[in-house]
């Protein structure tokens, strides 16, 4: 019972680091790699988002994201998206940022009818691929 207790308070810890860890900010030559493959993926989305092309927009997405994310649940959140804001129009230059367990892309975008939008896009690795795991539009518009 005892070893027990000191595996699950061990594996306790662990799970807390992991998922407590502060976000790291990525620069360099590291931040540009990162970018290597995360700018097309993230124009994809966007230009997707716009031309409401859901297999363009999700084409990099993983298999979590397709599932909770689906066209019919795309339509639905685009729509409400772009009554608020409008479609998009440009991004600035990207904060890259890593946990243990994901890489984070953070933009200030602009869209048609709200400027300074925060762009979140999660990639975490599956294999060689780095897909999408997280996709988050926030600004007072779209919280109101």
């Amino acid at each position: 019972m005892r070893k027990n207790s000191i595996v699950f308070l061990f594996l306790s810890c662990l799970l807390f680091i992991l998922f407590c860890a502060k976000e790291m900010a990525i620069t360099g030559e590291e931040r540009e790699k990162i970018l290597q493959y995360a700018e097309p993926v993230v124009d994809s989305i966007l230009k997707g988002f716009n031309e409401d092309n859901y297999e363009l927009f999700s084409m990099d997405f993983d298999e979590t994201m397709k599932k909770h994310l689906n066209e019919k649940a795309h339509n639905k959140v685009r729509a409400q998206i772009v009554s608020k804001i409008g479609l998009y129009v440009s991004k600035d230059s990207p904060r890259v940022s890593e946990k243990p367990s994901f890489i984070a892309i953070d933009y200030k975008a602009d869209f048609e009818k709200e400027k300074g939008v925060n762009v979140r896009v999660v990639f975490k690795k599956y294999g060689d691929k780095n897909l999408v795991s997280g996709l988050w539009f926030n600004s007072p518009k779209l919280r109101s």
